[in-house]
């Protein structure tokens, strides 16, 4: 098939499990399990220091101002790419 002057391949439904959510069957629906695994996260030791972390709640930091008073501060607003590492160490992982 053409489409605006280039050739436009189709594929076709594999009935193979979704490499995303997991579904046995490929009919991501919405109602499956979150992901266990993502095929390819974590699988290429030199790319490690290059993926991010997708922060889906702001994430805060509490900091001491003087030794009787502590604040609250923003560190990652909702939304944010961190590295995977700094996601690591705050637990997201």
């Amino acid at each position: 098939m053409w489409v605006d002057g280039l050739e436009v391949g189709f594929l076709s439904a594999s009935r193979e499990p979704c490499p995303v959510c997991g579904h046995p069957t490929g009919d991501c629906s919405g109602s499956s399990e979150p992901p266990k695994k993502i095929a390819g996260f974590n699988t290429i030791e030199q790319l490690v220091g290059e993926q991010t972390w997708l922060v889906e709640e702001p994430i805060y930091e509490e900091r001491q101002i003087t030794p009787y008073t502590k604040t609250t501060v923003l560190k990652y607003p909702k939304g944010t790419q961190i590295p995977l590492e700094e996601a690591r160490n705050l637990g997201l992982t």
